[in-house]
């Protein structure tokens, strides 16, 4: 089987339950708050943290790095694994040549390696060493010299995109400026045209996840809690937690109560004046039973927002309709940060990013009212866990 396949487990000294997987060619991105074990996954796949009670196998393209069950546990030097270190860690008295020239295997030659520097861009850097590179720069040295331990050696082909190995990155755009970012994150898109290998980039930047990854996965406290494509996990997570994690603004708790097949209502109310509740259609999955307490989240992509004056026909299987005030707009750049508040919920409000432009067509500011179009996908029902 190509591609990386992870499954940790560990009691000590941290605790671990990870499970993931990663195709030749695919990014995926492990997402999650400091301390939640980002990182030690990272150095347990490259063989650099192996906790004694560790149970479980990682496995690269078919071949076991590590297996418990049958006692397979290879050194980091026999893991073709490329580390991109956050600070990329080049040696300052040698040149990027002989940086790169230092990771590579048996077999290669200087010749060799100084064409996978012209073949990434980086020929006319060669003989710089790293005070004298950017901080660009020195993070395409830092992948040359990951990319140089996942290569197989070359023979007499330095265009062979045939990969054994697994390119781990490890914050590695958080100590740049935001333009050299932008440049890298070119960099590394058309890296990804040029070579099949199995990417984990650990971030702590949801919107660097979901503009990088083919699929994220959520960590906390050493476990993965959901995978799935950045958009889908972002606007489906999978309990409270996770919404917690990737933070979703518009997270609430209501009621879930089954109405004719296929339909469901919603309802929602600050728990405080029960009398005051707002009853949303969702469609019924058969998921969740008749009359349970829920949590549940907004996606703001899948609201319309209206004038107030303007009619609306909402039938009962179509979006809801609720009328908002609006109690402050922030504007940052292009997008308003917009806070507001339903007519018939005013202790409950809803956080959207509307664009200048639409709010200049509205003719709306803080003080006025809106319509929000809340069509039934766009929000996602979680059960209250009761453990």
């Amino acid at each position: 089987m190509s591609g990386l396949q992870v499954q940790l487990r560990s009691a000590s000294p941290i605790r671990l339950q990870a499970e993931f997987d990663c195709g030749a060619g695919e990014l995926v991105a492990l997402v999650g708050p400091s301390g939640s074990g980002k990182t030690s996954m990272l150095r347990a796949i490259a063989g650099l943290w192996t906790p004694a009670d560790v149970q479980g196998h990682i496995r690269v393209a078919g071949e076991a790095w590590l297996d418990t069950a049958t006692g397979v546990q290879r050194s980091p030097q026999n893991r073709r694994a490329g580390l991109v270190f956050q600070h990329y860690a080049l040696f300052p008295h040698m040149t990027a040549l002989a940086n790169v020239a230092l990771a590579a295997g048996p077999g290669w030659s200087l010749e060799q390696v100084h064409a996978l520097l012209t073949r990434l861009g980086l020929d006319a850097l060669a003989d710089r060493r790293p005070a004298q590179l950017s901080g660009g720069q020195q993070q395409r040295v830092a992948l040359a010299r990951a990319l140089v331990r996942v290569m197989p050696t070359p023979a007499g082909d330095a265009d062979s995109q045939s990969l054994s190995g697994v390119l781990l990155l490890d914050e590695p755009f958080s100590a740049v400026d935001a333009p050299t970012r932008q440049t890298l994150y070119r960099e590394l898109a058309a890296l990804r045209q040029k070579v099949a290998v199995p990417m984990v980039l650990v971030t702590h930047d949801l919107s660097e996840a979901r503009r990088l990854a083919d699929r994220v996965v959520i960590v906390d406290a050493g476990q993965t809690l959901q995978i799935g494509e950045p958009a889908r996990v972002f606007a489906s997570p999978r309990n409270a937690r996770v919404a917690e994690l990737v933070g979703i603004q518009n997270h609430f708790q209501g009621r879930f109560f089954k109405d004719k097949p296929g339909w469901a209502r919603l309802r929602w109310s600050d728990g405080q004046q029960p009398h005051r509740a707002l009853d949303l259609a969702v469609v019924d999955k058969n998921k969740i039973d008749n009359d349970t307490p829920v949590t549940w989240v907004l996606n703001g992509e899948e609201v319309d927002v209206l004038a107030d004056g303007d009619p609306v026909l909402t039938p009962a299987e179509g979006p809801s309709r609720l009328r908002c005030q609006l109690l402050e707009v922030l504007s940052l750049g292009e997008i308003s940060l917009c806070t507001m508040s339903p007519q018939d919920l005013p202790s409950q409000t809803i956080t959207l990013n509307l664009t200048s432009r639409l709010l200049q067509r509205l003719q709306v500011g803080a003080g006025g009212w809106v319509q929000l179009l809340i069509a039934p996908g766009a929000l996602h029902i979680m059960p209250v866990r009761t453990t």
